[in-house]
């Protein structure tokens, strides 16, 4: 009996112990550790989540082999669930994280530069380019945000995760470009001693400030009465300080035709020359000349007639200048009197006809003394000074008397012309007559009719004409 007693006794003792063991177990008394090595990868990141599971009892620690159940993508940025579970005989522990896909690396953005870039002052920037491209978004480009200040860009982009990248390009103001002077006519120039020289001009145009010519400066000069090579130098400067030169090369050579004062004049030619005009008178003259085939020189004034000048070298006269004014206060008390209005009546023909001429004829002629109350000696310098800068003056040999105070006959006139061309026994008769003189005029027919029937030729001036110049009286 009492064995029997003993043996339940053993058996129940061991049936407390393991349902106390079991009890333990279940309370926990065995801990289950779980823990994975990341909850967050950046995308892109060649990385793997691995998971770890430690049991701990009676103070020993089991390592144990989790298994991992779930999925994530490190290519996509997103969040991910995934499972952990740790076991140990018949007690296990389950643990759930949440896998983080992420991207925290800003975009770039890349410029783009041209050799030799610049920014005229005043003017918008000129964009050389730019990129941007994200590590995850890809081709940013069009996405930049382009904002331009005086002095800078400043580009700008934000990916898909909120990064954001700025750059600034400082901008280059330059203006390194000289204005380019484009020279009319040619670039080398030959012509025959003492015929004028007339400078075709040049233009200036600048990258920046635009149209320079008024600006130029020109230097130099050309003697054309003495052989030799000229130079005559442009320049211009823009607001920037750059210059643009150019230069032209003249060469002045022997005449192959001598000028009339420089030989003996002779021949049987007869030069008719007409002054002051033009006037209502002209259009009569220029028919009658028509008719007889014979050209003539007009030395004409600012009458206002402006289209008489242009009929006249239409018809193919000569035109010289007389001056813009007939004042000869105005014209003889200063050599620069003179000059503005020789200059200003030679423009007025070359802007009317297209010809500058540089025939003259001085009002009141080279040897008239009433420039004596002016300015002692003027007629002196003009003379000379004239013909230094290649400008030809003409007096005369024969006077039709139409200029006195009292109006004469236009059969006195024709006398006064026969007899004076008689008078010079064959040499060339330059002829002093005013066509805007209606009785001179209507002397023309039966001075050219005499002319012609006595083996004359009727000629126009030219630059080798003979000038019939006469003794300077001041």
């Amino acid at each position: 009996m009492n064995k029997w007693l003993l043996g339940i006794a053993a058996a129940l003792t061991v049936v407390i112990l393991v349902i106390s063991g079991i009890l333990i177990y279940r309370n926990g008394i065995y801990d289950i550790e779980i823990s994975v090595s990341k909850t967050g990868l950046r995308v892109g990141e060649d990385a793997e989540i691995t998971a770890k599971a430690v049991g701990r009892y009676n103070g020993k620690t089991h390592e144990l082999k989790p298994d991992i159940d779930g999925l994530y993508d490190n290519s996509r940025i997103g969040e991910y669930s995934i499972t952990v579970k740790g076991s140990y005989k018949r007690a296990e522990k389950t643990e759930t994280y949440t896998i983080k896909v992420f991207d925290d690396i800003a975009p770039q953005i890349t410029l783009q530069t041209k050799e030799g870039h610049y920014t005229l002052p005043g003017l918008q920037y000129e964009e050389e380019g730019f990129t941007a491209s994200d590590n995850y978004d890809g081709d940013l480009t069009d996405k930049v945000v382009r904002t331009e200040t005086a002095d800078k860009v400043t580009y700008t982009v934000t990916d898909s995760s909120g990064n954001k990248t700025e750059v600034t390009r400082e901008i280059v103001y330059s203006d390194p470009v000289a204005p380019v002077i484009t020279m009319m006519g040619e670039r080398e120039v030959t012509q025959e001693r003492k015929y004028p020289y007339h400078d075709a001009g040049a233009t200036a145009f600048d990258n920046y400030d635009g149209d320079l010519t008024d600006r130029i400066v020109t230097e130099g000069e050309v003697d054309v009465t003495t052989i030799g090579d000229y130079t005559i130098s442009y320049s211009v400067a823009d607001s920037s300080g750059n210059i643009g030169t150019a230069n032209r090369i003249i060469h002045i050579i022997e005449r192959t035709k001598p000028i009339g004062e420089e030989e003996e004049a002779k021949g049987k030619v007869i030069y008719l020359t007409f002054d002051d005009g033009p006037s209502g008178y002209t259009q009569k003259l220029l028919d009658v000349l028509d008719k007889y085939n014979v050209k003539v020189t007009f030395f004409v004034c600012n009458n206002g007639l402006d289209s008489m000048i242009v009929e006249e070298a239409k018809r193919g006269h000569t035109i010289g200048v007389h001056g813009w004014t007939h004042d000869y206060k105005k014209l003889y008390t200063t050599k620069e009197g003179f000059y503005d209005s020789f200059y200003k009546m030679q423009d007025r023909i070359f802007e009317l006809t297209g010809i500058r001429t540089n025939l003259l004829r001085f009002p009141g002629g080279s040897s008239n003394a009433v420039s004596r109350n002016y300015c002692k000696g003027i007629m002196t310098e003009l003379t000379k000074d004239v013909t230094e800068k290649g400008i030809y003056f003409f007096d005369w040999n024969v006077l039709s008397g139409d200029s006195e105070a009292q109006p004469i006959s236009t059969e006195q006139v024709y006398k006064n012309v026969i007899n004076g061309i008689t008078a010079l026994k064959g040499k060339p008769a330059v002829v002093l007559q005013h066509d805007i003189k209606n009785f001179s005029v209507n002397a023309v027919e039966d001075i050219i009719k005499w002319g012609l029937a006595n083996g004359y030729t009727f000629l126009p001036l030219d630059e080798t004409s003979y000038g019939a110049h006469q003794r300077l009286n001041n």
